[in-house]
């Protein structure tokens, strides 16, 4: 139950509730539909505040769901600028493809989000 209040309040921006289950010991790496993580639902519905909190309680950046999609990934597709330059601040591989080929920049250049994919190129993808 914990699980899965703690991957919808990343998912809805609920900072009290992710902030309340770290406290309570849950387990910042915690999977639910899609081997989706907390990290990767605030980075792809862009909760900034969240993915912080996240990284700082060890979220692992580079983890990768059932289809290859990691945070930046989700962050990248919604041009969510900061999420992205939080991430890559955080060692993110900018590189990093999902299950089709599509990498973070890919995403960035289709959704037509320019700020992103400088950002990305100045990080050095490819």
């Amino acid at each position: 139950m914990n699980e899965e209040a703690f991957l919808e309040a990343a998912e809805n921006g609920d900072f009290e509730t992710i902030h309340g289950l770290l406290q309570y010991g849950l387990s910042v790496n915690t999977k639910g539909m899609h081997d989706r993580t907390a990290l990767l639902k605030a980075a792809k519905y862009g909760h900034e505040n969240i993915v912080e909190l996240l990284i700082k309680h060890g979220a692992e950046v580079d983890y990768r769901d059932n289809r290859g999609t990691s945070a930046l990934y989700w962050a990248s597709t919604n041009g969510y600028y900061d999420i992205v330059q939080l991430l890559i601040d955080h060692s993110s591989d900018v590189d990093v493809h999902d299950d089709r080929g599509w990498s973070a920049k890919d995403q960035a250049i289709t959704q037509h989000h320019s700020n992103v994919v400088e950002l990305l190129n100045a990080a050095g993808a490819h």
